[in-house]
């Protein structure tokens, strides 16, 4: 074997590993290995190869002998103060703020330099394949004492109070429901061009019926729908079958909103005066918002306008007593055809329109024993009306806007996108823009207001994302899970995408919601490039923003100054709560890394000394999608 093993200091060891392999390359399992070395005085090697060195300064070799065969591995042992690197790879210069990235490689030298250095390493799994997890092994040689790694408190953070004295963080939003009514709604109606039929013939025929040229309309959702009528909808958060009919009063119309609430909801919930002023802001703020980034919904109920219910069914969805809640859903369902051309995929519980079903209030804890009042409910309604408007967009887009689309968007995206939603909602409400690195002070001091803006529209983003920096190897960006912490990785990624590729959004999000591929197809269509270099460096922008030590516009998140907000707005988090490992001299690290995600560590080089790293993967060789990028930082 032509591999060196290299050492400087007197008993430090390495192991030769020799298999005995026939001329096909077969495992030879009955041949005993036996080690020799040819300078004993040098170094010792025992029946399992353990190499030990012996003194300092010189070359040698081990022989791996089996059944007459033998093979030789060279081993050095470095003069007293000589690199670590010597023998297996030259030194890479830095200057402080310099990125390398190693790929394919087993072998880097940082370099202490004069005054001794500090490096962060970020160690990204390209592999397009979420499920792809893959091991990593960090093993630093001629290291001094491990840097600051900012582990912050696994605690629950809370935000701080308007006026800054502290507050209780609410229960988290969750919607993982939402994979499992998207997965239905595939199994359920896997052709969208049958869909497309149905409808086209659903049309015909009912301007056939007319007999004037004007289609009749027989939407469950009439256009001519006055406040006070009472209606009857399919509220269940099931797919097509087992469909859960409630009576619905209308309790207000505007020009692109019919807002709807169950006969069955709890007592002291809104007044017709809430429903109006909720179907006010969605034509003024939310409507607009949301359709002039994504693009305008279908309207196949041909009506004019979107459904906002509120149903106690949205309530039931979240057991007693824990931690997290359902704010509502965007069902698919709704979207396909009673009767299909194929019999199969006919869709009974359809309520054929546009809609999405909202959190009703119960002051009374009446469903689950779960609390909701009022002015809560109302604080959370915009965002998630604007959350779910989104998802309506995309899926009905695509059904009957997009033909040549023949599948919903996955689950991560489509999630990350409302999200998005939610982001450019708390743009508009507060007048930031997007690319203004907004810290603590903007969004919290300048006045009680506007932080109230941000904890509304604003804050679940970050609590999203705060659960993937906690820990980053084992989530991905395009992990199709519909985790928490998957949603926050992906917000944050996109709005970190959207910020490298322009100088404002532009259409960004159209195409988004134009698109008629799924998932990272997506993605390299609406960048018009490869998106995984864009998710390994937004990786090391998780790192490196804000840090303080390098300029690379590349490496920022140019809209928010995380750093400053997690450790400021959010109180019990002192330090950055990035997952970061510090790497110890001669001690190896091990990391288990998913596709699309990244593994943190910190290293120091003593003045005047080289550190040697070594990457692998099982003990050999780094696998070919792991890349290592290295960051001087001091």
């Amino acid at each position: 074997s032509s591999d060196v093993c290299s050492s400087d200091l007197i008993g430090d060891t390495a192991r030769v590993i020799a298999l005995a392999q026939d001329q096909y390359g077969n495992l030879a399992g009955t041949s005993t290995i036996a080690f020799s070395v040819v300078d004993g005085t040098l170094v010792s090697v025992d029946a399992t190869g353990l190499v030990r060195a012996l003194r300092q300064g010189g070359t040698t070799f081990v022989i791996s002998s089996s059944s007459g065969k033998a093979d030789t591995t060279t081993v050095t042992v470095l003069p007293a103060g000589s690199s670590n690197c010597t023998g297996l790879v030259g030194p890479t210069t830095m200057a402080v703020g310099d990125v390398q990235t190693f790929s394919g490689a087993q072998y880097g030298c940082l370099s202490g330099s004069a005054s001794g250095a500090e490096f962060a390493m970020v160690a990204f799994n390209s592999s397009t394949d979420q499920t792809n997890s893959l091991s990593a092994s960090i093993t630093g040689k001629g290291l001094g004492a491990v840097p600051s790694t900012f582990l912050a408190s696994a605690s629950a953070p809370a935000l701080r109070s308007a006026i800054g004295t502290g507050a209780t963080a609410p229960p988290q939003l969750d919607e993982s429901f939402h994979l499992r009514l998207l997965a239905n709604a595939k199994a359920v109606h896997p052709s969208f061009a049958n869909a497309r039929a149905a409808r086209r013939l659903a049309i015909s025929r009912s301007i056939a019926g007319s007999g004037t040229g004007a289609a009749i309309n027989t939407a469950a959702l009439p256009s001519t729908a006055n406040v006070g009528d009472l209606l009857t909808l399919n509220v269940s958060s099931a797919s097509c079958s087992s469909p859960v009919y409630h009576a619905l009063r209308v309790t207000a119309i505007g020009t692109k909103s019919i807002v709807l609430s169950d006969t069955l909801n709890p007592s002291g919930g809104f007044t017709d005066v809430d429903f109006q002023r909720i179907a006010t802001r969605f034509d003024t703020l939310v409507y607009p918002l949301d359709v002039g980034a994504f693009g305008a919904p279908s309207d196949i109920d041909n009506n004019g306008r979107v459904a906002i219910i509120f149903t106690r069914t949205v309530n039931e969805l979240t057991p007693a007593h824990v931690t997290y809640f359902v704010g509502g859903f965007f069902n698919p369902r709704d979207l396909f055809p009673k009767v299909d051309p194929n019999p199969l995929n006919n869709c009974p519980g359809s309520n054929e329109g546009e809609m999405f079903y909202m959190l009703a209030p119960d002051p009374t804890g009446t469903v689950n024993g779960n609390a909701r009042t009022t002015g809560y409910v109302d604080s959370l309604t915009t965002g998630i009306v604007a959350h779910e408007f989104q998802h309506l967009i995309n899926g009905s887009r695509r059904f009957y806007i997009n033909t040549a689309a023949t599948d919903f968007e996955d689950v991560w995206l489509n999630e990350g996108l409302s999200h998005i939603a939610e982001e450019l909602l708390y743009y508009r409400e507060s007048g930031f823009t997007p690319r203004q690195n907004l810290n603590d002070a903007a969004i919290r001091l300048t006045s009680a207001t506007k932080y109230g803006i941000w904890k509304n529209d604003a804050a679940s983003n970050f609590q999203r994302f705060l659960l993937y920096l906690r820990a980053p190897s084992a989530n991905s960006v395009y992990a199709n899970d519909d985790s928490l912490a998957t949603r926050g990785a992906t917000w944050s990624f996109l709005r970190y995408a959207a910020d490298q590729l322009g100088t404002t959004d532009g259409d960004i999000w159209q195409r988004f919601d134009n698109a008629t591929v799924t998932g990272l197809a997506t993605l390299q269509s609406v960048y018009g490039t490869d998106p995984i270099p864009l998710v390994r460096n937004w990786a090391v922008a998780n790192f490196l923003d804000d840090f303080g030590t390098n300029s690379d516009t590349r490496f920022m998140h140019k809209s928010w100054n995380f750093r400053d907000i997690f450790t400021t707005t959010f109180l019990n988090m002192p330090t950055y709560p990035l997952s970061v490992t510090g790497l110890a001299d001669g001690v190896k690290s091990d990391f288990v890394i998913r596709g699309g995600s990244a593994a943190y560590a910190r290293l120091a080089v003593p003045a005047g000394r080289e550190g040697l790293i070594t990457f692998s993967s099982g003990g050999g060789v780094p696998s070919t999608p792991l890349q290592f990028v290295v960051v001087r930082t001091k």
